[in-house]
């Protein structure tokens, strides 16, 4: 059974693109005079989005399904259940190419790191120099936005970012990719989810040595937070058993 992840796109080179025939990146938000962004120095808002970094705290428990599909390097796309407290995680693939498993095939992995986790991802000023572009609105909301600039060499460079503009978090990084077999680049959208801000989607588009193109996203959804998760979530050999009731995340600092 293949299998895919972003995270192949922060080790070998990302070759994590979803992207179903040839799917563009999202385009910029466009400003709109009709209803201007809050002013705001952007130096302000460079400081604000960097202690909202700092004080994100990670859920202690949490379960989400997400899905991934290339196209290019394996033509594939899979449905995942995953189950994550601490650095263990168990991840349960439930779908593959529209077929759905009678019995789903499961990994436990420990001491798992989370690539996707806004606080592993989000540029930092001893790693980026940032210019500020301007503000933007967008669909209901806005944003700040800032191009990156990284300070040394870098396997995953971020490129620009827009800065949510009431939690001053990332809600969208462009990046670029770098090394292995391939190059490319690609978005990460970030969004609220029960007081939480946590990964929506991720596409990258990746030329390989050989000059094809390949193209992977992967799409996250159906989050639910809890103060714990039963021990037995993590072990192959029984079925997962989320707790009868979630507990109430934590208001995110910094929001309005």
């Amino acid at each position: 059974m293949r299998r895919g992840g972003l995270g192949v796109a922060y080790g070998m080179l990302a070759l994590t693109l979803l992207g179903a025939g040839a799917i563009a990146p999202p385009p910029h938000p466009q400003a709109s005079a009709a209803r201007p962004v809050p002013g705001r120095a952007s130096a302000d808002v460079l400081h604000d989005y960097l202690a909202a970094l700092l004080a994100q705290r990670r859920p202690k428990a949490v379960s989400f399904d997400y899905t991934v599909s290339q196209l290019g390097l394996h033509d594939m796309e899979q449905t995942h259940h995953v189950y994550r407290s601490g650095h263990d995680e168990r991840d349960e693939t439930v779908l593959v190419d529209g077929y759905t498993l009678k019995s789903p095939s499961v990994r436990i992995l420990r001491n798992r790191t989370d690539r996707y986790d806004v606080v592993n991802v989000a540029p930092r000023a001893n790693q980026y120099a940032f210019h500020y572009v301007g503000a933007m609105r967008g669909a209901g909301t806005y944003t700040y936005r800032f191009r990156t600039l990284a300070r040394s060499a870098r396997a995953f460079e971020a490129v620009e970012i827009d800065v949510d503009g009431r939690t001053l978090l990332p809600a969208l990084i462009r990046f670029h990719i770098a090394g292995g077999h391939a190059r490319g680049e690609g978005t990460l959208r970030y969004g609220l989810s029960n007081m939480h801000w946590v990964v929506r989607e991720a596409r990258v588009t990746a030329k390989l040595r050989d000059r094809t193109t390949a193209r992977e996203r992967i799409a996250w959804s159906n989050y639910h937070f809890y103060e714990a998760l039963p021990q037995a979530t993590f072990d192959v050999r029984k079925p997962a058993a989320p707790p009868p009731k979630p507990a109430p995340a934590p208001l995110i600092p910094g929001m309005r």
